[in-house]
């Protein structure tokens, strides 16, 4: 591997791009230089490498052959503008946006999955990851899928950081105005989420499904390669900061059974909080707040033969910068950049 692999992060004043930038010092991956760009009106300000102070300099201004890889996490105008330019220069891509995901020729790519889909991509590579709501769904059904999977019922509980930062202050500036008999205002979502849940993510579209709701079907069909698998999704936005929850239920070919449930979830590197009667019985979206782990708990036999279980996560961390960084190492492991 080469130590002077150069990186750019776009978007990196983003949540999920300081969450990039944290995940790169800590794993002290062998890199020369990192350039921290975003759009024009974030010019000059600072961000955070471990203990070095970054400069943010405009990605309009960025020439990207002085870059060998360049993450994307600014969203999908940045990606769709950008993405093209930095291949043409012959950078290879990371993009965690929606632009890519479903285009046949570009592989999606959990880490620990679907890792073959790494091999032989050439110069000017581009890898998508999935919605942060997908992969730590994809890891707890990858560990189950040689039971069969045949079908799946999700229920998410996002939380308002899914939404960006200007989320994370409308849900406190909401809070501290009903702590102080004030007005509310709206700006971020259409209802208050203080206090409230919002049942939907995304317009809608004429059967009445989420974009966030169709992006749980699509993305998953195409990370497990298994587009028989019936996805029924339900979308809720929570009065959150950080962390994610899912209810999961599925349903398989061959018998499976909570013990065997379990087990296989753990040997896969999930990690299994699951003690009814403990004084810690199961984890919660704050508990899996800054960390990279995907959590299980309530793992149980159901009604008709299911399985059902409870996952939290940090949906910044665990849902969208790890795989981002874990991606790269990967590459780097294969001599990508050598």
């Amino acid at each position: 591997m080469s130590e002077t692999l150069r990186i750019a992060v776009v978007g990196a004043t983003s949540l999920v791009g300081e969450a990039v930038l944290e995940l790169l010092a800590e794993r002290a991956l062998p890199i020369g230089r990192v350039f921290a760009l975003d759009v024009a009106e974030k010019d000059g300000e600072t961000v955070s490498l471990g203990n070095l102070e970054l400069d943010v300099a405009t990605v309009d201004d960025f020439d990207f052959a002085n870059a060998s890889l360049a993450i994307f996490v600014g969203g999908s105008e940045l990606s769709r503008r950008f993405v093209p330019e930095a291949r043409n220069a012959g950078c290879a891509v990371i993009d965690f946006s929606s632009v890519y995901r479903l285009s046949e020729d570009v592989p999606l790519v959990v880490p620990g999955i679907n890792d073959a889909a790494l091999d032989d991509l050439g110069e000017g590579l581009l890898l998508a990851v999935p919605n942060c709501t997908v992969t730590p769904v994809a890891k707890a059904l990858a560990a189950l899928q040689a039971s069969g999977l045949e079908r799946v019922t999700i229920a998410s509980y996002q939380s308002v950081s899914g939404t960006g930062r200007a989320a994370l202050e409308e849900l406190a500036n909401q809070t501290t105005a009903l702590f102080g008999a004030r007005d509310i205002e709206l700006e971020v979502y259409q209802k208050r989420i203080s206090f409230n849940v919002l049942p939907l993510i995304g317009d809608v579209d004429e059967q009445g499904i989420s974009e966030e709701e169709q992006s749980l079907v699509d993305e998953l069909h195409k990370v497990l390669a298994n587009p028989q698998l019936r996805v029924e999704a339900s979308c809720v936005r929570v009065p959150v900061f950080f962390g994610h929850g899912w209810a999961v239920t599925l349903q398989t070919r061959d018998p499976l059974n909570a013990d065997k449930a379990r087990e296989l979830l753990a040997a896969s590197g999930l990690q299994i909080v699951d003690d009814p009667r403990g004084e810690l019985p199961y984890v919660t979206p704050l508990e899996a707040s800054g960390n990279e782990a995907v959590w299980v708990s309530r793992v149980r036999q159901t009604a008709g033969g299911t399985v059902s279980f409870w996952l939290a996560a940090d949906n910044v961390r665990a849902g969208a910068a790890e795989p981002c960084v874990a991606l790269a190492a990967a590459l780097m492991k294969r001599g990508y950049f050598a």
